[in-house]
């Protein structure tokens, strides 16, 4: 605690001793003004002190109506960007980020992906983990298996293994995230998405879409966005990556 010392005017007229302790008390005034702010605020948080995670496209299929295929892996992928990206204590590297990378390095990350050639993409990129893994959905029968890796050690800090029905994607996504999150010891969201079922068609629709999308072809990826969404009005992934690419709001 500052103590108060008293200040006394000796010797002085009344004009120049009130003139005085008017200068003190301006002065005196714009110290403890200096020094309030530095009470009050908290230092910003360091981004170096989060960690950033990159979200590989998952391997796999789901097989689709008369036997045709579609790449869910993606789907799942850009489901758990956005869930990530809705959480505090991370960054996520975005998809349109990772692919660029990808083009301009010439890497192809086709079938099953290694660790070896995961850890590098993650270097390149700068993060501290990186996830990737498969998924496949067969008769609407939903498997994954998913791991997490420190890029800096290469240590797997996470290996996720899961099965569930294609129709609860959306809480496997959620699953997959809170599941990490444990593991960087982060506060589970308080705001979470409504966990309904989405239709095996809307994420046949979405998983073409986010396809197209990585190829390109803006028109069709937002063509089969919209009809996820008239399948599933609430697909929250097919909102957000249509207000993305019209430049708009969810």
């Amino acid at each position: 605690m500052v103590g108060v010392v008293p200040v006394v005017v000796l010797g002085v007229d009344p004009p120049l001793k009130e003139a005085g302790l008017r200068t003190f008390a301006t002065l005196f005034a714009a110290v403890l003004t200096a020094a309030v702010p530095a009470v009050q605020e908290a230092p910003a948080q360091n981004t170096a002190d989060v960690p950033t995670v990159a979200v590989l496209d998952f391997t796999g299929f789901m097989l689709g109506e008369a036997g045709n295929s579609v790449a869910i892996g993606k789907a799942v992928s850009a489901m758990l960007v956005t869930e990530f990206s809705g959480r505090d204590g991370m960054r996520v590297v975005e998809r349109a980020r990772l692919n660029d990378l990808l083009t301009e390095q010439r890497l192809a990350l086709s079938g099953r992906v290694e660790e070896s050639s995961a850890i590098e993409v993650g270097k390149l990129l700068g993060v501290q983990y990186v996830i990737y893994g498969q998924i496949t959905s067969i008769a609407d029968n939903l498997r994954l298996d998913i791991r997490a890796t420190d890029v800096e050690t290469s240590e797997v800090v996470s290996v996720l293994k899961k099965n569930d029905k294609t129709e609860e994607l959306l809480g496997v996504v959620v699953w997959i995230a809170d599941e990490f999150s444990k593991k960087l010891s982060l506060t589970p969201p308080s705001n979470r998405p409504d966990m309904e079922p989405i239709p095996v068609r809307a994420t046949i629709e979405f998983s073409r879409a986010v396809d197209f999308e990585d190829k390109g072809d803006t028109a069709k990826a937002i063509e089969h966005y919209q009809k996820a969404l008239d399948v599933y009005p609430n697909h929250r992934d097919a909102q957000v990556a249509l207000a993305r690419l019209r430049g708009g709001d969810v």
